[in-house]
């Protein structure tokens, strides 16, 4: 059968003649245009040179302390690590910006101790968060509570390595700021948390009891800087006098008026977790098998000077619990946790360590 017009101007329509203007020659199909075309792009922000000047130093790297947060935030490990190296050096140069920049420093640093499983970085945060710490405690209070946060968050992450880095921030921070420390209650609960969980450090790690130790300072109430709220004094009718002066003016605490939290609604608290006698019981459950370990495993007495410390500090503290009364059973129940003190104490037969557990009924 004959095609039909239509079917021929489809066919057509495939094979289609190509019309050549005069003068005009066709493009090979098998040739590759390698010509470049080009634009002209010009940064000038980027071309003009940084100047450094009083107000706004530069590192090594020309990068001021604001870059240098920024690129603590990068993905690359290295751009991390010069940044890191870059603020320790800019702002031991400098200590005057460290209370000045503090809002930046905090949120850009501290995040990065739950986050740095390498000890390439692991060194220069540590020693750049050294630096940061030495900041007065006065510029410190408004941003402390975010940094207790991150701290926190480190000591419960995954990796053994992580963990060590945030107790050893801990200890340094605890020493810098023993004031700050010794009136948060989220510090002494998560802590205590810490303690009674099993991914804490065996006792004999580095610096684990040196941090205990210095926790237990940090909250002791006996030091100068606590008040006692009840005193008992004598009066006399007969005579009409008493044993001691009373002052009502001293039995007030002074509270900061400019104490304003970062992430919390309350102004911190006054009391001592100390003077709470839940308190000394949940340390108690979790430090009373810590200590019993330390006895009777640390036969050469290298930690003996920190176990006798721990003991007399807790040793104080029950002895001048003002609010016993509260919980029901107090003793019996605290006593029950020391017990097995008692006993280590006696099988350990360290003359020391027996005084110091004296008070154990």
């Amino acid at each position: 059968m004959p095609q039909t017009k239509k079917q021929k101007e489809k066919q057509m329509k495939d094979f289609k003649k190509v019309k050549l203007k005069v003068g005009k020659t066709l493009k090979k199909t098998n040739t590759t245009d390698t010509t470049i075309k080009s634009k002209r792009l010009v940064l000038a922000s980027q071309l003009e040179e940084k100047k450094e000047t009083g107000e706004k130093p530069l590192s090594y790297r020309g990068l001021s302390l604001d870059e240098l947060c920024k690129q603590l935030g990068h993905f690359n490990k290295s751009i991390r690590k010069d940044a890191l190296t870059g603020a320790k050096q800019l702002l031991t140069s400098r200590p005057d910006l460290i209370a000045i920049h503090l809002r930046t420093l905090i949120p850009s640093v501290a995040r990065l101790l739950s986050e740095t499983n390498d000890n390439q970085i692991a060194v220069p945060l540590k020693n750049l968060l050294t630096v940061i710490c030495t900041a007065p405690a006065h510029a410190m209070s408004a941003h402390f509570t975010l940094f207790i946060a991150h701290i926190l968050r480190a000591l419960t992450h995954m990796e053994m390595s992580i963990r060590n880095l945030a107790v050893t921030v801990l200890s340094m921070v605890m020493t810098s700021y023993p004031k700050l420390c010794g009136t948060s209650m989220d510090l002494f609960q998560s802590f205590v948390k810490f303690l009674g969980s099993p991914r804490k450090p065996a006792w004999n790690s580095p610096k684990f009891l040196e941090t205990l130790h210095i926790f237990m300072k940090v909250y002791d109430c006996s030091s100068a800087g606590c008040n006692i709220a009840l005193q008992e004094k004598t009066l006399s009718f007969e005579t009409n006098t008493t044993n001691s002066q009373v002052d009502m003016v001293k039995m007030f605490k002074k509270v900061n008026p400019f104490d304003f939290p970062v992430v919390s609604t309350s102004v911190t608290a006054n009391a001592s977790p100390f003077e709470l006698p839940e308190s000394i019981l949940s340390l108690s459950a979790v430090l009373c098998p810590l200590l019993t370990a330390v006895i009777l495993e640390d036969t050469a007495g290298k930690n003996l000077t920190v176990t006798l410390s721990i003991l007399r500090t807790v040793s104080w503290t029950v002895d001048n619990q003002p609010n016993a009364f509260i919980v029901k059973d107090f003793e019996r129940k605290l006593y029950g946790y020391w017990s097995t003190v008692k006993k280590a104490a006696q099988v350990r037969k360290c003359k020391q360590i027996l005084e110091a557990t004296a008070w154990i009924r």
